[in-house]
C-alpha cells in the first residue's frame, strides 16, 4: 500500500489467486492427454498477463489522509481572533484509512466444513480482514518556505538506505538527497492482537464491522513525545476508530484509525507519515520450519486458499522451463531470508530474456515464479507490497505577530465536593502580565444569596516555582473559605486586565458525606469476612457518579502482617484486589475515602471498622430427607435419611479444598402433637455417613386412643450443624433446621397381622 499506482490493483492479486486454482486443477491432471495440455498452456498465459499488469505498489486506494495543512500557533499574549479573523484550533484531528481484504462472503461456515477447520479459517480472516501492524512518524524541519515543505526520502530511498525510524532517537538528523533537513521527533506502533480480536468476535452473525480489531497497550511501542493536544489523554493520541471504520458507502473495504496532532510552539513544517502491514496475501508464517511445512497448509491471496502441495507443482512447471535462464535458488531464499538478493537473481534473469522474441511470456513465468517462491518462503509474504503501504502529509505551523488580547479564564464544566471539606476548584488564566485580578464568589441556587468567598492562589506559589513569562497562560487553585452544606451552587470567577473583564459562572454540587448504602456494605461485608473467602465489596458514595472513582480509595486488609496491601483505587474492591481471609487471621478492617483533587486531602466517607472473620457455618440441607416410621404401639421407629452438611473452607491457602469438620446435633425433639404417645427416652441418635450424609433415629410409645386405628398429629425434630476449623478451633455458629414429620397416615402393627388390616369375624 504505497503511493502511486492505480486503485484496482488489488483486484488483479484476487485476479491471480482464481486463476492460479485454475492452473493447479490442470497440472494434477492426466499431462498425457493433448486437450489438457493446451489448456494448462493457455492458462499459464492468462496467470502471465495478469502478472505482467501488476506494478509496484497496492494503489492509493491503501492508506489515505489529508495530503497537507497549517496550524496556527499563537504565541503567549496573542489573540489569535483579533490576528487571523476567526478562532482557529492550534490542533487537528486526522482519519487514516487502510484499505483491507473484504471477508464478508467467507463468514459462514461452509457446508460439510469440520468445525476445528471452521475455526482455524476465521482466524485466518482476522488477520486478512484487519491491519497487523500501523506506524504513525513525526520528522520536523525549521524551513520557513511559506508553500512547499523541503524535500523527504522516497520509499525506494527509505527501503534502500533501510533506514529503521523505529531504532531512531528524538532529536536525530537525516539528511535527504538534495541536503534538506530533517529531525526525527516520535514514533507510534499499534499492533494488532490477533487471539484478543479473535476471542472477542461474536459466536454467530459475523459481518465485518464485527471483527472489532484489538490494538493493546502492552503491544504498543512509543518513542518520542506524543504531541497530544492539551488535556487529552496519551491513549487518544492515535487510536483504531470502530465508528469511522463503518462509515462510508465506497466498496473499498477499510480500517480507520484517528490522530489527533498539537505541535509545541515552534515554526516550520511537520511531516506526519503512516506505514501500515496488511494480510491481503499470507503465505506460510514466518516460524515454520520448512522441513516440517505440511503439503496441506494453505496460503492466502485475498480469501483465496491454495495449499502448498499446489504451489509446489507450479514451481516444479515454471523451474522446468525456465531454469536455463539462472532462475534464483528458492532454497537460499529459505536459508538466507535475503529478498534483496533473491529480486536481483529475478532482474538479471528478466534481463537475460528481454530481447527475445517471447519476451513478454517469459517474463511473466519469472514473475510467477517468484511470487510463488515468495508465498512459499517462511515470512516472506510480508514483503509483498499488497500488504504494505505508506503515505505522508506536510503541517506547516505559523506564529502570527503578538497582540494583547482580552483577559480569558479556561475552566472545566463544573465541580464536586463533600460538606466534609471546603471545595477547591482550579483553572487557568491568560495572557499573564502580573497586573492580572481575580475575583470570586459562591452563590446558593436556591436563595441566589453569595454564601462564601473564593481565595486564589497561583499553582507556580505554591509549587515554589518561578512565575510563567509574560503573554503566557497561569494556573491557579481557588479555595472556598468555608464549608458548604450539601446542595447546589454557583462559582462566579471574574478574571480583570487592562480595562478588560472575562467573568466564568460553573456549577458546584456539594453532598453530604458518607455512603448511600452504608448499611448493605457493612451487611456484605460482614457476610463475606469468612475464612478461606476473599473479601469483596462495592460501596455507593452519596456522589453518584459525579465524581470520578479515580478520587476515591478503599483501605481493606486483614490483620497478618504479611498480607497487607496498599489502598485499591476506586470504591470496587474485585477479588484480584480483595484480601484474602486465611486461617491465622482475626479481623478485617475496612475504610473509604475520597481525595480531593489538588489538594490531596482525604475525607472519610466510611471510618475506618474493624469486622470479625468466622468461620462459615455449613450448610445443612434437609430438602432431600427421606422419612420411614415402623413398629408396634409399644415402639414405633422413625428414622430420618439422606440429610447432608458439607464442611465450609478453613483458609489455609487460596483455592484450597480443605474443609472444617462438620458437627451434626440432635434438639429435643417434640412429640406432644402425636396424642397418646411420648419420646423413649435416650432413644435419639444422629449418625454419620460418607460424603457428608446423616440420618436421625428416634423411638415414640404409646397407645392409640380407643377406636382410632392410625397415628394423628405431627413431630418436630430440631437439627444443628456447626463447622469447626482444624487450623485454628474456631466454631461457626450453628445452622438451624426444624424438621416436620407428619404421621396422620401410619397404622402401627398389631401383633399377629399385618397393619391396616381387620381381624376376621
Amino acid at each position: 500500500m504505497s503511493k502511486g499506482g492505480g486503485a484496482g490493483k488489488v483486484y488483479f492479486v484476487l485476479y491471480l489467486a482464481v486463476v492460479l486454482e485454475l492452473l493447479i486443477i490442470i497440472v494434477e491432471r492426466d499431462e498425457a492427454e493433448e486437450g489438457l495440455l493446451r489448456k494448462q498452456k493457455e492458462t499459464m498465459k492468462i496467470v502471465e498477463s495478469i502478472l505482467s499488469q501488476l506494478q509496484s505498489g497496492a494503489g492509493t486506494e491503501g492508506i489515505n489522509t489529508r495530503p497537507q495543512d497549517e496550524i496556527t500557533i499563537p504565541p503567549p499574549g496573542i489573540d489569535l481572533k483579533q490576528v487571523m479573523g476567526a478562532d482557529i484550533k492550534s490542533f487537528r484531528r486526522y482519519i487514516v484509512e487502510v484499505g483491507v481484504t473484504d471477508v464478508t462472503n467467507e463468514l459462514k461456515k461452509k457446508e460439510g466444513e469440520a468445525d476445528k477447520d471452521y475455526q482455524l479459517r476465521k482466524k485466518k480472516l482476522v488477520k486478512l480482514a484487519n491491519v497487523q501492524e500501523i506506524e504513525y512518524q513525526v520528522f520536523f524541519s525549521s524551513s520557513q518556505d511559506p508553500n512547499n515543505a523541503p524535500m523527504f526520502f522516497t520509499e525506494d530511498e527509505i527501503k534502500k538506505q533501510k533506514l529503521e525510524f523505529t531504532k531512531f532517537t528524538p532529536g536525530q538528523s537525516i539528511t535527504a538527497s538534495d541536503g534538506s533537513s530533517w529531525t526525527f521527533e516520535s514514533i507510534r506502533i499499534l499492533n494488532l492482537d490477533e487471539e484478543e480480536t479473535f476471542t472477542r468476535m461474536p459466536k454467530e452473525n459475523l459481518t465485518m464491522e464485527s471483527i472489532i480489531p484489538i490494538y493493546p497497550v502492552n503491544l504498543r511501542k512509543i518513542i518520542g513525545p506524543s504531541f497530544n493536544p492539551s488535556g487529552m489523554p496519551d491513549d487518544s493520541v492515535f487510536f483504531y476508530s470502530t465508528s469511522e471504520s463503518s462509515k462510508g458507502t465506497s466498496e473499498l473495504k477499510k480500517r480507520s484509525f484517528i490522530v489527533n496532532f498539537q505541535p509545541p510552539n515552534k515554526a516550520g513544517w511537520y511531516k506526519l507519515r503512516f506505514a501500515s502491514r496488511t494480510n491481503r496475501i499470507l503465505g506460510v508464517k514466518s516460524d515454520a520450519n520448512v522441513a516440517e511445512i505440511s503439503d496441506e497448509t494453505t496460503v492466502n491471496i485475498g480469501t483465496v486458499q491454495l495449499t502448498v502441495r499446489d504451489l509446489k507443482k507450479v514451481k516444479k512447471e515454471l523451474n522446468n522451463k525456465l531454469e536455463k535462464y539462472g532462475l534464483p535458488s528458492y532454497e537460499d531464499l529459505v536459508k538466507t531470508s535475503n529478498l534483496d538478493a533473491f529480486e536481483k537473481g529475478l532482474k538479471d534473469s528478466k534481463r537475460k530474456v528481454e530481447r527475445m522474441e517471447e519476451a513478454t511470456d517469459l517474463i511473466g513465468k519469472i514473475n510467477l515464479y517468484g511470487y510463488i517462491c515468495k508465498l512459499l518462503a517462511p515470512g516472506q509474504s510480508a514483503n509483498f507490497e499488497q500488504n504494505r503501504g505508506s503515505i505522508e502529509f506536510n503541517v506547516r505551523v505559523i506564529t502570527p505577530t503578538p497582540t494583547q488580547a482580552n483577559p480569558v479564564i479556561t475552566i472545566a464544566e463544573g465541580f464536586s465536593c463533600f460538606d466534609a471539606i471546603e471545595p477547591v476548584i482550579d483553572f487557568t488564566i491568560s495572557p499573564f502580565q502580573g497586573t492580572n485580578a481575580l475575583e470570586g464568589k459562591v452563590i446558593d441556587k436556591n436563595t441566589n444569596a453569595t454564601v462564601a468567598r473564593v481565595n486564589f492562589k497561583p499553582r507556580d506559589e505554591i509549587a515554589g516555582t518561578a512565575p510563567p513569562p509574560r503573554g503566557g497562560s497561569r494556573e491557579y487553585l481557588g479555595y472556598v473559605d468555608s464549608k458548604l452544606s450539601p446542595g447546589k451552587y454557583d462559582v462566579e470567577v471574574t478574571h480583570r486586565l487592562a480595562g478588560k473583564s472575562d467573568v466564568k459562572t460553573i456549577p458546584l454540587d456539594v453532598f453530604k458525606t458518607g455512603l448511600s448504602n452504608e448499611q448493605m456494605l457493612r451487611s456484605q461485608v460482614t457476610f463475606a469476612a469468612t475464612y478461606g473467602n476473599y473479601v469483596t465489596m462495592n460501596a455507593e458514595p452519596n456522589s453518584g457518579g459525579k465524581i470520578k472513582p479515580n478520587q476515591f480509595r478503599t483501605y481493606i486488609n486483614t490483620d497478618v502482617g504479611d498480607q497487607q496491601k496498599g489502598p485499591v483505587n476506586g470504591y470496587t474492591v474485585q477479588q484480584a484486589d480483595a484480601p484474602f481471609c486465611s486461617s491465622n487471621s482475626n479481623n478485617l478492617t475496612l475504610r473509604i475515602t475520597w481525595v480531593q483533587p489538588n489538594t490531596g486531602k482525604e475525607v472519610d466517607l466510611f471510618p475506618q471498622e474493624t469486622f470479625p472473620i468466622v468461620q462459615k457455618p455449613p450448610k445443612l440441607n434437609i430438602g432431600d430427607k427421606s422419612v420411614s416410621i415402623s413398629g408396634q404401639e409399644r415402639k414405633i421407629s422413625i428414622r430420618i435419611t439422606r440429610l447432608t452438611a458439607v464442611g465450609t473452607p478453613v483458609g489455609d491457602s487460596p483455592g484450597s479444598q480443605e474443609k472444617a469438620d462438620v458437627d451434626v446435633s440432635l434438639g429435643k425433639i417434640d412429640v406432644g402433637g402425636v396424642q397418646g404417645f411420648d419420646l423413649i427416652e435416650g432413644s435419639g441418635v444422629v449418625e454419620k455417613g460418607e460424603g457428608g450424609t446423616y440420618s436421625v433415629y428416634f423411638d415414640i410409645t404409646g397407645k392409640l386412643p380407643r377406636g382410632q386405628d392410625k397415628l394423628s398429629g405431627q413431630i418436630q425434630v430440631p437439627l444443628s450443624a456447626s463447622a469447626k476449623n482444624k487450623l485454628n478451633g474456631k466454631i461457626s455458629k450453628p445452622d438451624r433446621k426444624m424438621i416436620t414429620i407428619p404421621v396422620n397416615t401410619f397404622e402401627p402393627e398389631k401383633p399377629g397381622r399385618t397393619p391396616g388390616r381387620r381381624p376376621p369375624r
